[in-house]
């Protein structure tokens, strides 16, 4: 749809908005003092109110906060407010927040980040996290991102000054104990390793560290709030610690480092808050963060810090009893949970509406429910980030209408304001997650061997007639890609198309070369091989296009990763001509990898 052109003016509108429509004026056609249609901004008592009256041809947005009032002017360009549809949202949460993986190889440049910073001021949202577990710059300490496209300090007050600028919160979300896998690997930070991830708990050299992390973040920043991490640290105290200590109880090492380091932000005036899985693996035998048969003792409870708040993170459910029970077990520990729900981008190639829709809006109508008022969404890039994360702007779009009271979200309206704010289709982005639902519980991946197929074969086992209806699904979905195949605004969806086109073509090779073997028909079997060539240049052409969507938005480090993936299709694809013609002639008895059985469900 088109853009409506909106003006304001600058005496009329609140000093603070003005800096923001000056930024957004720089993509959007939001100009002061211009033609187009009049917007005038009014702050109510209201607290989360959005809300667009129309009168006279002026568009008046009441607004409760900074970030409703811009959504507003989000609305009016989209054109969903108008003289003859009223438009009205509220939402509970005063912090509204997206967090962006940038330490799975891809790291995201600023300039890009400022395109995410305009989308989400107009989509409603007030907080962005950067998740920075060793890509950050850290004075003196050289290994810090070393090859890893690490943002340097220039680069961060950038993005935290263009941020403020716009009305959003930049709070830092950075590791201090576990995940740290890329920094305890160099030889210099042997002192303060206890495990291949995770830091020594106690030790002097630990606390150095991290104390250099929270005052260069303390000066990158004008947030006082900064996320330390601390998830997932399974084998806590449990390497060198063990060896140098003995063993020790796993809360009481988890308070006692976690108090140190809160003593760190204390010095440096800032905010802490944690992952909180730890305390609830902790509390019970199976290890796992949702294991209902959890217990906190209440002596671990009183030793918590009181400074540090808990982030309760959970993509996983799609009941919203279960949310609602967890909410309620943290507020036990006498701490008011931030919540992290999740938009679904790791490994996967496009976001996956499917689980982010189920999940994600379970999580939200649960925390209107408990009255939470903190929620952010995560993207994750477990695997490499192979993910066009551009792609999970139709999550964002789609979460944002749920936060903002729209507990049932219009495809119109999503698609409406998603053409405006973000540019591009919101059903073909749709249409692209498909990627990840065209068969009921099957989840490609591209980087199967291609000569074992083990994915795709152990879904279908060994069913050639089960395996022939996912590729056909395949081919179907990148028919109805191939028309979107052009954009690229937001996600490219020549990438989508690709994947899918790759997919389809991957499978029916796999099946045409079963078929023939299990026959021993040799002659079907050189037409298989004669295929091969064409699959390789498939694999290359997509490899390309993964490279072009990478360089639009990432900076040019961890791409490597993934091009080793795809060197490594087209080492097997060759292997598979090489080994089919031995067969064929007689070198060889068989093509061992051919003759797996699948194992029974």
């Amino acid at each position: 749809m088109k853009q409506q052109d909106l003006s304001w003016k600058v005496v009329s509108t609140p000093a603070e908005l003005r800096p923001i429509l000056t930024a957004l004026s720089e993509a959007y056609p939001i100009e002061k003092d211009r033609l187009g249609r009049p917007v005038v901004f009014r702050r109510t008592p209201d607290s989360g109110l959005c809300e667009v009256r129309f009168e006279n041809g002026v568009a008046t947005i009441n607004y409760g906060s900074v970030a409703q009032a811009i959504r507003g002017a989000g609305a009016v360009l989209s054109g969903l407010a108008s003289v003859s549809r009223p438009y009205v949202e509220r939402t509970p949460f005063e912090t509204l927040g997206i967090m962006l993986d940038c330490s799975r190889n891809a790291v995201m440049t600023p300039e890009h980040i400022k395109v995410w910073l305009r989308r989400l001021a107009l989509l409603g949202y007030n907080m962005v996290m950067l998740y920075t577990e060793d890509t950050y710059c850290l004075p003196d300490e050289p290994y810090f991102g070393y090859q890893r496209g690490a943002y340097s300090s220039v680069e961060l007050r950038e993005i935290v000054r263009y941020a403020t600028k716009l009305g959003i919160e930049v709070v830092p979300c950075i590791q201090t104990l576990g995940h740290l896998e890329h920094i305890l690997k160099h030889a210099a930070y042997w002192k303060v390793r206890d495990t291949t991830r995770v830091m020594m708990v106690g030790e002097k050299e630990t606390y150095a560290l991290i104390d250099k992390m929270v005052a260069h973040w303390s000066r990158m920043c004008k947030t006082r709030r900064i996320h330390i991490g601390m998830d997932e640290t399974h084998d806590l105290g449990r390497g060198r610690y063990l060896d140098l200590h003995g063993y020790r109880n796993g809360f009481e090492l988890f308070n006692e480092h976690l108090g140190k380091v809160t003593k760190i932000c204390r010095t440096y005036g800032m905010q802490p808050m944690i992952w909180s899985d730890m305390y609830f693996r902790l509390g019970c035998k199976s290890g796992g963060y949702y294991d209902a048969s959890t217990s906190i003792p209440d002596s671990v409870v009183r030793k918590i810090p009181k400074q540090a708040q808990l982030v309760y993170w959970d993509y996983e459910h799609a009941d919203e009893a279960f949310y609602r029970d967890w909410i309620g077990r943290h507020r036990e520990m006498g701490k008011e949970p931030l919540m992290a729900s999740g938009i679904w981008t790791w490994k996967k190639y496009w976001y996956d509406h499917r689980i982010t829709e189920r999940n994600a809006g379970a999580c939200v109508d649960a925390c209107y429910a408990e009255k939470v008022k903190e929620i952010f969404f995560t993207q994750w890039g477990d695997d490499g980030a192979y993910c066009d994360h551009d792609s999970a702007f139709a999550g964002m779009v789609y979460c944002a209408d749920k936060a903002y009271g729209n507990r049932e979200p219009e495809e119109r309206v999503l698609a409406s304001r998603f053409s405006a704010v973000c540019g591009g289709s919101y059903v073909a982005h749709h249409l692209a997650g498909d990627i990840h639902g065209v068969v009921d519980g099957f989840q490609p991946h591209m980087w199967d061997d291609p000569l074992f197929e083990t994915r795709f074969r152990t879904f279908c086992s060994d069913d050639l007639r089960k395996m022939a209806k996912v590729a056909e699904a395949y081919r179907g979905l990148a028919q109805r890609l191939r028309r979107y195949k052009g954009e690229k605004v937001t996600g490219n969806l020549e990438y989508a198309y690709g994947v899918a086109a790759t997919f389809a073509a991957r499978y029916a090779l796999c099946i045409a070369l079963l078929r023939a073997y299990r026959k021993r028909d040799m002659a079907a079997l050189r037409r298989v091989a004669r295929t091969v060539p064409g699959m390789v240049s498939r694999v290359q052409d997509l490899g390309g296009v993964f490279r072009e969507m990478w360089l639009s938005h990432n900076k040019p480090e961890g791409m490597e990763m993934i091009q080793a993936h795809f060197g490594m299709l087209e080492t097997r694809y060759r292997e598979m001509q090489t080994r089919i013609g031995e067969f064929v002639s007689g070198e060889v008895d068989c093509i061992a990898e051919l003759d797996y059985k699948c194992p029974p469900k």
